[in-house]
Parts: structure tokens; sequence; C-alpha cells
């Protein structure tokens, strides 16, 4: 077994050195994921709004010929 070094930063604090890289690559895989899914939902939440506009809009259209074809 090999020795991992620590690192002593105060009396009782000791930090374990990660010479591997473990622990950057789960960080890094971790906030890949998290902006994976923030674009996902956002592009889900683009798509509601769209749709929700354009029936707002075809709503609006229709309302105002029916009250124009009625004068």
């Amino acid at each position: 077994m090999s020795e991992i070094p620590y690192l002593t930063t105060g009396h009782m604090y000791k930090k374990r050195l990660d010479k591997s890289g473990q622990g950057s690559a789960e960080l890094i895989l971790i906030i890949g994921g998290l902006i994976v899914i923030v674009l996902l939902v956002g592009s889900y939440i683009s798509n509601i709004t769209e749709k929700t506009q354009n029936n707002m809009q075809n709503l609006l259209k229709t309302e105002r010929d029916f009250l124009i074809n009625k004068i």
C-alpha cells in the first residue's frame, strides 16, 4: 500500500492530498451534469412559453376578427 501524504495547515487540521485527480474529475462530472439539466429545463420552459404566446396571439386575433365582423 502506498502512503497518502497529508498537508498540515493548522494545529488540528489535516488536508488529504489527492494525487490521482479523482475529486476533480467527480466535481467536473457533477458540474457538467448540472449544466445539462439546467439547459434541458430552460429549453422545456422556453417551448412552453412559446406555445403559450402563440395560443394567446391566436385567441386575440380570433376575438378581434369576431368583434370586427360583429360591427
